[in-house]
């Protein structure tokens, strides 16, 4: 054996022993985050006086399938975020999976049928129009989805108070609701002036609580995110990895005026809520080995070992995605660790 097959043989088994060790560190079987308050919460409302500071948060709708009227469809909504960064350090979410995702929100008024399922465009249309069916159930659903930016804002960027957005414009909002459509994350506003049905990532659900009858004072709406949906399952991971979660919460239930009934629920602002009589929004997810693949086995033989090695060292320094196991851009001694966690798996 010459000095190079020798050098070669003790770098590997140099390698397996740290796989051992810092598979101690990196890799987890399981998870939990439970965060019983949101960082931020805001009422994403074109004429909300006080944007980011309101003790209650409301979402409604105003009908028109008119594309000239300026008023949007989904007008009231609510946005929130949660920052996971002091349960999940940044990189932890390689070789890993959400398998359960569960926001909650008290509501602080009463008045609203409950409705647990989505109804589609169709039943919104106007009677006229052939295309309508009719909502076979009454009321409808409070409904979850992702978040999203516009005109130069991001998550980093914009604060709990920021602008609404030009209301001279279209679409107008900074922030707002938006639902994966063909794998995109796309601005539910308008959903009847553009004649689709989107898919939230969860509807509200509250215990104890049938079909078609009002919505009591203070009741908990549960969402149960769809967590096997892959863009949502995305959509969770890459928000866990820069530290914060975010969801909005949106509603196609009709308003006539500012005295219509609409659900409105307590923001972190509230005196009940500072009190710890009543809840601002939660969020609790579990995190566990993803037994689906392992984004460390680069070869797909079924296990991580030297061939994985060779390929992330043959990656070093490039951007090379398939290697960027922590997603920064850059392969290097982040994602060495996270291989060794995954060493022999």
């Amino acid at each position: 054996m010459n000095r190079f097959q020798t050098f070669q043989l003790l770098t590997l088994s140099a390698v397996a022993a740290l796989g051992s060790t810092a598979s101690s560190s990196y890799a987890q079987e399981s998870i939990e985050i439970d965060i019983p308050s949101p960082s931020w919460d805001r009422w994403m409302y074109p004429f909300n006086g006080t944007p980011g500071f309101r003790p209650a948060g409301s979402t409604f709708a105003f009908w028109t399938e008119s594309v000239d009227d300026p008023t949007e469809n989904r007008l009231g909504q609510v946005v929130f975020g949660f920052d996971t960064s002091s349960q999940l350090a940044p990189g932890q979410t390689a070789g890993m999976r959400v398998t359960s995702a569960t926001v909650t929100l008290q509501q602080s008024n009463e008045g609203v049928v409950y409705d647990s399922t989505t109804d589609p465009v169709e039943s919104m249309l106007d009677l006229d129009n052939p295309d309508r069916i009719e909502d076979a159930d009454a009321g409808q659903p409070i409904e979850l989805f992702g978040v999203q930016y516009r005109n130069g804002w991001t998550s980093t960027t914009f604060p709990e108070n920021g602008p609404f957005g030009d209301l001279d414009a279209q679409p107008s909002r900074n922030v707002y609701a938006a639902a994966f459509r063909d794998g995109e994350l796309t601005d539910i506003v308008n959903q009847i002036k553009e004649a689709w049905t989107p898919s939230p990532f969860a509807v509200s659900q509250v215990d104890s609580l049938n079909e078609g009858v009002v919505i009591p004072l203070d009741s908990v709406h549960t969402f149960t995110i769809d967590v096997d949906d892959e863009d949502i399952q995305l959509y969770l991971l890459d928000g866990l990895d820069s530290g914060e979660l975010e969801f909005a919460l949106a509603s196609m239930i009709q308003v006539s005026g500012p005295e219509g009934t609409f659900p409105n629920f307590y923001m972190k602002e509230n005196a009940l809520v500072e009190f710890g009589v009543t809840s601002a929004a939660t969020l609790k997810l579990t995190l566990e080995e993803d037994t689906t693949g392992n984004p460390c086995d680069f070869d797909q033989d079924g296990v991580v070992g030297g061939a994985d090695l060779a390929r992330l060292l043959g990656k070093w320094g490039s951007s090379d995605p398939e290697t960027d196991l922590d997603d920064d851009g850059q392969i290097g001694g982040s994602d060495l660790a996270i291989l060794l966690g995954c060493w022999g798996k």
